[in-house]
């Protein structure tokens, strides 16, 4: 009889042992709150309607940027224009400089052989004098006229690169405008899809993972999957 209640009260000691180990395991449990992380990054990048979004503002600025290339042709041609310009510039100073020695040359000669040279012959230096000295004129007058046109095909350069510049900053900037209001509303879209998973999961804590600085490689943590799968579902159905 003895050794039966001995035996009930130790069945019912252990009974209430794992009761309260069952109980506390529970409670612990409940304190440990449910958390994920999502890799923001990659949803961003793979949402269909990023995908999107950057195809139409592509398409779009790329119907703009057709004036972007008429001015830069505009000034490539005006580049090669003034480079033709030196070249010529350069010519004619090469042709002035041997004419000139020519020029020197020929005084030199006549200045020696003058006394000694029949009257024919130094007509004939003295005609091949005066020749040169307008032949050297004429080329300077051109290679003045050459330096003028391209001091005014410069300053029509200078005015094309800040058109091309001014051009080019404006519809950066409106791409960049566009793209930036696109960007919140795709975040927007992605935290509320993270906020509905975090209710209807009952996740106390999600972190972008690029906040972690250690993850356990577990699956269940990693909710970047589901997120990416809501939100495209989401957008495909219009919602």
């Amino acid at each position: 009889m003895k050794e039966r209640g001995v035996g009930t009260l130790f069945l019912a000691v252990l009974g209430v042992a794992l009761l309260l180990e069952c109980t506390s395991g529970r409670l612990q449990a409940e304190l440990v709150p449910k958390m994920g992380y999502v890799d923001v990054q990659r949803v961003f990048q793979n949402y269909q309607k990023t995908k999107d979004v950057m195809t139409s503002l592509t398409v779009g600025f790329e119907e703009k940027w057709p004036a972007v290339g008429e001015k830069r042709k505009l000034l490539e041609e005006k580049i090669e224009a003034i480079e033709e310009k030196i070249s010529q510039t350069e010519e004619k100073g090469s042709q002035i400089e041997k004419k000139g020695k020519e020029l020197a040359e020929l005084e030199e000669e006549l200045k020696l052989q003058g006394p000694l040279l029949a009257p024919y012959s130094k007509e004939q230096k003295l005609a091949q004098i005066q020749q040169l000295i307008q032949d050297i004129q004429r080329l300077e007058k051109e290679r003045q006229s050459l330096d003028r046109e391209r001091r005014a095909e410069e300053i029509e350069l200078r005015a094309l690169e800040e058109e091309l510049r001014s051009l080019s900053d404006s519809l950066q900037a409106e791409k960049q405008k566009e793209e930036f209001r696109y960007s919140e509303e795709i975040s927007a879209d992605i935290r509320s899809t993270i906020e509905g998973i975090a209710e209807k999961g009952g996740y106390r804590l999600i972190f972008d993972k690029d906040a972690l600085l250690y993850a356990t490689p577990e699956v269940e943590f990693d909710l970047t999957e589901e997120v990416l799968s809501r939100l495209n579902q989401n957008y495909r159905s219009g919602q």
